[in-house]
């Protein structure tokens, strides 16, 4: 069975809840609004880095954060190219015309990660994992690892 990796960065004081949903559950994000649990992972390390970079204005994230992947079977991901998603997806901030799209993939449960391209970079996608979905058991997530993140980084 073939597998997409993904990744996921987020603080170490965070760790052990990377993939429970509870984050975005609380806050909303992009695909979903608060309420809804969702999983935000990227197609590489480097785009989780930039997805990260562009939500925080913390000079010490990178020294407190950790990193993820995770294997998911290709036959649970739905993928939406751009033409699909509604117009305004990409808004920066994000708006409710993605929150809603997001919530009502959610809610449907047909699949239990959704590809979409990132509002960041959109050549490149990012893969929402809904923790609540049956298949969400078949993802294999790797254990914490160190940041790896060059001390140059800084914001």
């Amino acid at each position: 069975m073939k597998r997409v990796r993904v990744w996921r960065i987020t603080r170490k004081n965070y760790a052990s809840d990377a993939f429970s949903g509870e984050g975005a559950r609380l806050y909303g994000g992009r695909f979903n609004s608060a309420g809804y649990p969702a999983v935000y992972t990227s197609g590489s390390l480097s785009l989780a880095l930039l997805e990260s970079l562009v939500q925080t204005n913390d000079r010490e994230f990178f020294s407190s954060c950790v990193y993820f992947y995770a294997d998911i079977p290709e036959s649970i991901i739905q993928e939406y190219k751009t033409e699909k998603l509604p117009d305004g997806w990409d808004a920066k901030p994000c708006e409710s015309v993605s929150q809603q799209f997001g919530n009502e993939w959610l809610s449907a449960a047909k699949y239990a990660v959704l590809k979409v391209p990132s509002a960041v970079l959109p050549v490149e996608w990012n893969y929402v994992l809904n923790p609540n979905h049956p298949d969400f058991s078949k993802v294999d997530i790797s254990d914490e690892n160190s940041s790896p993140f060059d001390d140059r980084l800084v914001l």
